[in-house]
């Protein structure tokens, strides 16, 4: 990354720390400067909700709907880590129009504490890693790390392609066109657009997140 690229992002020094960009991460820019909320706004709820922490991005209050990226994004490969409490729900959206629910006019890709007595009896695209609602992540290839542990995400959309990886291991693959059947009566896949925001969900429990980086897909 250049100095006139590491600038446009919200960052002053040439000194990228390490938790911003590591080995592995070439082509990739990070969407959060370490500082503050620059080139984020929050959609559906109060931006004092999320609250910059150095490393950690993180949401400390309820009501913070979905922190939102000021840019549109059609085909990139985004990483980011995660982490919740006992309990926790989260979500990284992809893809999503400036109107309506992210998680069903774009694409939610679900985070959880899969084992949480209170989710038991959720559907199995309702789990870590699965396209919300739409599609199920591979349960016997799913690697989850327990609440209070970090977990990661390599999130790629490239045309109709949509491909989930947790903690380093594909888990969910879609191919939007052939998802013609919207499940829970929301909008299929194949009808939803290919460029959009990106966001993190506040659901009432505290999340964090780190690493926050993408590379667009020319």
């Amino acid at each position: 990354m250049n100095r006139r690229e590491f600038i446009a992002w919200g960052c002053t020094s040439l000194s990228v720390p390490p938790w911003m960009l590591a080995d592995g991460d070439e082509g990739f820019v990070p969407l959060y400067n370490g500082k503050d909320l620059s080139g984020w706004h929050a959609k559906g709820g109060k931006i004092e909700s999320w609250q910059a922490d150095g490393e950690r991005l993180a949401c400390v209050a309820g009501g913070g709907g979905w922190l939102t990226t000021n840019k549109e994004y059609a085909d990139f490969v985004l990483r980011l880590d995660w982490r919740i409490p006992p309990g926790g729900n989260s979500g990284v959206g992809i893809r999503y129009p400036a109107q309506g629910d992210p998680a069903h006019e774009g694409m939610e890709i679900q985070i959880l504490d899969d084992d949480a007595p209170p989710y038991k009896n959720l559907l199995p695209a309702q789990y870590t890693g699965g396209i919300y609602y739409q599609v199920a992540p591979h349960k016997e290839k799913k690697k989850l790390n327990p609440p209070g542990a970090w977990n990661s995400y390599e999130i790629t959309c490239k045309g109709p392609l949509v491909v989930v990886k947790l903690n380093g291991v594909e888990i969910t693959r879609a191919d939007m066109e052939k998802e013609t059947e919207g499940q829970g009566g929301y909008k299929p896949l194949s009808q939803r657009p290919r460029k959009g925001f990106i966001g993190l969900q506040s659901h009432g429990s505290r999340v964090e997140f780190r690493r926050i980086k993408i590379k667009v897909i020319e």
